[in-house]
């Protein structure tokens, strides 16, 4: 197949990452991934508040969340690529609260919610939203993340049949393919071996204290 590019239905890409879209796809959702190596500007945001009811009410049946343990080789690094400039300690604190954000998801309902600790080395910020891929860019940049460049993939409009990015994540991403599907593929893969493979940690006795 002829490598070209396509402006076509199902393709959007956003300066900055969308939140009013982020939440209309959440809203939308029955199964969400997030692999992000950060979460605290979710944690106090309309983002935590829609998913917290959601998760109560039972509409969001399916939650991952992929929680980044660094190791100590790329820590600091990787620490200057999401907060540049940022002193070590409020660097640790952001990445409590997102840890402890987790954790309350967690204990929410823990039924519905999948809480992994991965040391993979996270090369992208992807959320696997339903039906769509929203994914953003790590980079060694003055800008963080959340203001660079969003792709956003709705995988039915781009070929692959509904639930098949879950389908994916959870069994497995099929080697054959071409365009679209084989292109979303790479993001499920990338979600899927920090969750399911050789990185995941085994949890930790204790790591969330629910009451």
């Amino acid at each position: 197949m002829e490598n070209v590019a396509q402006q076509q239905p199902g393709v959007r890409v956003w300066p900055g990452l969308p939140g009013d879209r982020l939440l209309e796809l959440m809203t939308g959702a029955q199964q969400l991934v997030l692999h992000a190596a950060l979460y605290s500007n979710f944690a106090h945001g309309p983002v935590n508040k829609l998913i917290r009811r959601r998760l109560a009410s039972g509409e969001l049946t399916s939650l991952t969340l992929i929680k980044l343990e660094a190791k100590p080789q790329w820590r600091d690094e990787f620490a200057r690529v999401l907060r540049p400039g940022m002193a070590a300690a409020d660097m640790d604190l952001l990445l409590r609260q997102s840890r402890d954000w987790c954790c309350e998801l967690k204990c929410l309902a823990p039924a519905a919610v999948n809480l992994v600790s991965s040391q993979a080395l996270p090369l992208q910020p992807i959320l696997l939203l339903g039906d769509t891929v929203l994914a953003g860019q790590y980079a060694h940049s003055q800008e963080t993340a959340a203001h660079g460049p969003w792709l956003e993939l709705d995988s039915t409009a781009l070929g692959l049949a509904p639930g098949t990015l879950g389908q994916w994540f959870a069994q497995g991403v099929p080697v054959t393919g071409e365009g679209w599907p084989r292109a979303i593929g790479r993001y499920v893969e990338e979600c899927r071996q920090a969750a399911h493979d050789i990185w995941m940690l085994p949890s930790l006795t204790g790591e969330c204290q629910c009451r």
